[in-house]
């Protein structure tokens, strides 16, 4: 009986957490004044930033940790829909690169919160 509670404990447990392949796609926040993209892979992220004409104004690559509903993205370029009047560069940004945790959400969408106070959040594209 111990056996088959813990069994039940267990699968529940790994039922509510967040899976590495539920977040893999491309993730999209559309500022006031940019449009964010990420494309989440197995082990590396993409980062586009746009402007409002949709000219590219800045990419970058890193990697990326998952942990229990929080993903980790490191060298992230938190733009947080700043108007970048011209193309920034990875060297250009690397003194403003961080290491970046932030909540996932999963329920009809899967939800990336960059920043709650400024309602910063990445939604995944339905395939």
């Amino acid at each position: 009986m111990k056996k088959i509670v813990l069994l039940i404990v267990l699968l529940f447990l790994f039922s509510c957490s967040t899976q590495k392949n539920d977040i893999l796609g491309k993730y999209e926040y559309k500022g006031n004044e940019t449009i964010d993209s990420l494309v989440i892979e197995k082990n590396v992220y993409t980062h586009k930033i746009f402007n409002k004409q949709g000219k590219l104004m800045y990419q970058g690559q890193s990697t990326w940790e998952l942990g229990k509903d929080r993903i980790t993205f490191f060298n992230f370029y938190n733009n947080e829909d700043y108007n970048l009047t011209e193309f920034l560069t990875e060297e250009q940004a690397k003194k403003f690169l961080i290491k970046m945790s932030c909540p996932i959400y999963v329920n009809q969408q899967v939800i990336i919160e960059t920043n709650a106070d400024e309602n910063i959040r990445y939604i995944k594209n339905k395939k």
